[in-house]
């Protein structure tokens, strides 16, 4: 077994308030709309939700502290075996709102998760932006 790690950082800017991000990040129900690559289905259970991912069933949880921007992603076979991928809710000066995560991944990395990533923080940026628009 490899103990080799591969953290990466990976952030979008959103034109909506931190939180209004922060609610939809937090409502599992929103995520097979952003994060499509990862959750093909989702079963709410206690305390998260079971995620067809493209590996198999997953366990998935956030733990979050709303008035701090944080978001901890759980994920894993079990609630007891999940790993903790820590992202970040930031207001900047200007009103919008920076979202971080970091992927923490062992061996193999998923191949193209760059590319995967900009495609679900991308659609993550639109679904916000268009729900505050809506909002204004």
């Amino acid at each position: 077994m490899s103990n080799t790690l591969r953290v990466q950082t990976y952030h979008i800017i959103v034109d909506a308030p931190a939180e209004s991000l922060f609610d939809f990040v937090d409502d599992l129900e929103n995520l097979p709309q952003w994060a499509f690559h990862f959750c093909k289905g989702i079963r709410m259970i206690p305390d998260g939700a079971m995620v067809t991912s493209p590996s198999g069933e997953v366990y998935f949880g956030i733990a979050g502290r709303r008035e701090l921007g944080i978001l901890d992603w759980w994920s894993g076979p079990t609630v007891d075996s999940a790993q903790m991928w820590p992202t970040r809710i930031t207001t900047l000066p200007d009103g919008r709102s920076l979202y971080t995560v970091t992927a923490i991944f062992g061996n193999p990395v998923p191949p193209n998760i760059d590319a995967l990533f900009a495609d679900e923080l991308g659609a993550l940026k639109r679904l916000v932006e268009a729900k505050q628009a809506v909002l204004a």
